[in-house]
């Protein structure tokens, strides 16, 4: 049983031709007995349709992908399909769920059973299945400097790469409170889903 502690820094967007605006943002660092590994959302910037990807590799990490519905530069958990691996899932939360535990995305991937919630505030989520824990925190919600995690029980490569995966998504709505704030934009966003460009980054 032994903890695993990481660090994923922004390396910056890279800029597309489009309004010369950010194409997807990248954070990368090292997982102790792991590896170099790299986050990118989103993988590819689309004018049309309603969904953005991203994706997790590197290292010993199996090659993960999320894809949701795009809002705000990111996935949302909404139809929200995940592959890892040769594995694949659709994640199910209970939508009218009051408790940040009840509203937990569960996530059924490669005969293994997680649970993926906010912790206090809305920088701090945990990833759970029997066994083992990643508890994860950004420095900032939005488009953050930094990824921070650690990892308690027997964690391995799938366990925090798909931990570091779920950061890219909009999880917002994983509280009661972060839904009804959101919800305006989100039924906006199905009202028009072909406005998916990218936010300018904040400094």
């Amino acid at each position: 049983m032994t903890a695993v502690q990481f660090r994923l820094t922004r390396t910056g967007p890279v800029r597309g031709r489009l309004l010369k605006r950010a194409t997807h943002v990248t954070w990368t660092g090292t997982l102790p007995g792991f590896g170099t590994v790299e986050l990118v959302c989103p993988v590819e910037a689309r004018l049309s349709g309603d969904g953005l990807s991203a994706r997790v590799s590197g290292g010993a990490i199996p090659p993960m992908v999320l894809r949701g519905i795009g809002f705000r530069g990111l996935p949302r958990m909404a139809r929200m399909r995940l592959t890892a691996d040769g594995h694949t899932a659709g994640p199910r939360r209970r939508h009218l769920a009051v408790t940040r535990r009840g509203r937990a995305l569960r996530i059924d991937l490669a005969g293994r059973s997680y649970r993926y919630r906010v912790l206090d505030g809305r920088l701090r989520h945990e990833l759970r299945r029997e066994g083992a824990v990643v508890t994860t925190t950004r420095s900032r919600w939005r488009y953050p400097r930094t990824l921070a995690g650690v990892s308690q029980g027997h964690a391995d490569g799938l366990d925090l790469g798909l931990a570091i995966l779920l950061e890219a998504a909009y999880t917002r709505n994983l509280s009661f409170g972060g839904a009804l704030y959101s919800w305006p934009g989100r039924f906006l966003s199905r009202a028009n889903p072909s406005d998916l460009l990218l936010d300018l980054l904040a400094p």
